[in-house]
């Protein structure tokens, strides 16, 4: 009888702590690439190259925008998962820019 009683009450525990989980807002990790606007012409909006690194979202405090001061220009752009195909010019869902002075 208290095995039954002990294994009703993990269910019970693990259907709470899973039903406050779901409440939770989760956040999405981007994987950020620098912006390339050296190729104006073929790709208006910036692209990115085969040889960028990527950061992560946790790491996106620590990142240092790599546009000059001062610049509207879009420097890293970041995407939901990991990139296969460059050069990349689609739209991002979120992108970086290192504010004026």
């Amino acid at each position: 009888m208290f095995g039954l009683v002990a294994l009703v009450m993990v269910f019970g525990l693990v259907f709470t702590v899973s039903a406050f989980k779901s409440n939770e807002t989760k956040k999405t990790t981007l994987y950020w690439y620098k912006v390339s606007h050296d190729d104006p012409t073929n790709y208006p909006d910036g692209y990115i190259k085969n040889d960028s690194d990527f950061y992560v979202e946790e790491e996106k405090p620590l990142v240092v925008s790599p546009c000059a001061t001062g610049t509207e220009i879009e420097c890293l752009r970041g995407f939901s998962s990991e990139l296969s195909n460059f050069p990349n010019d689609d739209a991002a869902t979120e992108s970086i820019m290192r504010p004026a002075l």
